[in-house]
């Protein structure tokens, strides 16, 4: 009797449906998180990014070397690379350059 009803109203079938309709309601809110998540970083980030540059504007001429300068841009840029998933490891067909190039700019000959 049991196998007839499951036949006759598709049990089986529905059961599916109904699986993978919680799981689409699971993954909805997973990426809900995500978003929500992401905003955080990128927030965490702006803080830090701001309180970064009142640091460099505070310190004096001869505080700032092209190393320390160097590696607060570096930090920065891994920061939001990370955060929108484009870490250091390269992916397949990703045609983004390997170093970051960066010119300094005139102020800082001399240090």
């Amino acid at each position: 009797m049991w196998c007839k009803w499951s036949a006759k109203f598709e049990w089986v079938k529905r059961c599916g449906a109904y699986d993978a309709y919680l799981d689409g309601l699971r993954r909805a809110e997973r990426e809900k998180e995500y978003v929500e998540r992401e905003k955080q970083f990128l927030n965490a980030t702006g803080l830090l990014l701001e309180k970064g540059k009142l640091k460099l504007q505070a310190m004096e001429k001869d505080e700032v070397t092209q190393t320390n300068a160097l590696e607060f841009i570096k930090t920065a840029f891994e920061m939001e690379r990370t955060i929108y998933g484009k870490d250091s490891k390269k992916n397949d067909g990703d045609e983004t350059p390997g170093q970051l190039e960066i010119i300094f700019d005139d102020d800082f000959k001399g240090l």
